[in-house]
């Protein structure tokens, strides 16, 4: 099979296994069911993804690359525009992915083989929630060397509590559905914001 119809072929699982979770659930999404909704054979993504684990994990990359692309570049933004304001933005894009991720990291919480495969990945890919830590830890760090963060507070505590609120936030929606909301995302993150960087003395 020539290279871009493969890569097309593993573009289509992906968009069915990402279909397939947001309307039915992960219980729903088999790789059966993921080489229905695609319209390839089930063998078909066993020749892409080596198991439904890597196509999840390959998943959660590809769909939403603007929250690893913003992480991958906070630090060079350190001392750039208004701390409240990058924040905001971090916050805005951290919702987003961890709707899509609640569902995928829910489960290999209940399954011990799932979660220490779950975990070798995160070990030999360098990914997952400490890399995303010490990216937004990493920027505060710097922006405090700026004296634009208080110097008392750990950019390791601000970073979890930042991450942990919108994290909580997406993880109680898929709870409890609408009842879980605090109005408008944007109005989430800019309150969440706001608390938390007068409680760290930013300036």
């Amino acid at each position: 099979m020539p290279p871009t119809e493969l890569a097309g072929t593993r573009r289509q699982i992906l968009e069915a296994a990402e279909d397939l979770i947001r309307q039915r659930g992960m219980g729903a999404t088999t790789t059966r069911a993921i080489a229905e909704r695609a319209g390839c054979a089930e063998g078909t993504i066993y020749r892409h993804f080596p198991d439904k684990h890597a196509l999840l994990c390959e998943l959660v990359d590809a769909t939403f690359p603007v929250f690893h692309d913003l992480l991958s570049g906070l630090e060079g933004r350190a001392g750039q525009g208004e701390l409240a304001a990058t924040l905001a933005e971090l916050g805005m894009a951290a919702l987003g992915f961890y709707r899509l991720v609640v569902p995928l990291a829910v489960v290999p919480m209940g399954d011990h083989d799932l979660l220490e495969q779950q975990r070798r990945h995160f070990h030999e890919t360098g990914s997952g929630p400490m890399r995303t830590f010490a990216y937004v830890a990493g920027y505060l760090r710097r922006e405090q060397e700026r004296g634009r963060l208080s110097a008392g507070v750990s950019p390791e505590h601000v970073a979890r509590l930042f991450l942990g609120a919108c994290f909580s936030q997406a993880f109680v929606e898929a709870l409890v559905g609408d009842e879980a909301s605090l109005g408008e995302d944007e109005d989430f993150v800019h309150r969440t914001v706001a608390a938390l960087l007068t409680g760290a003395g930013a300036r």
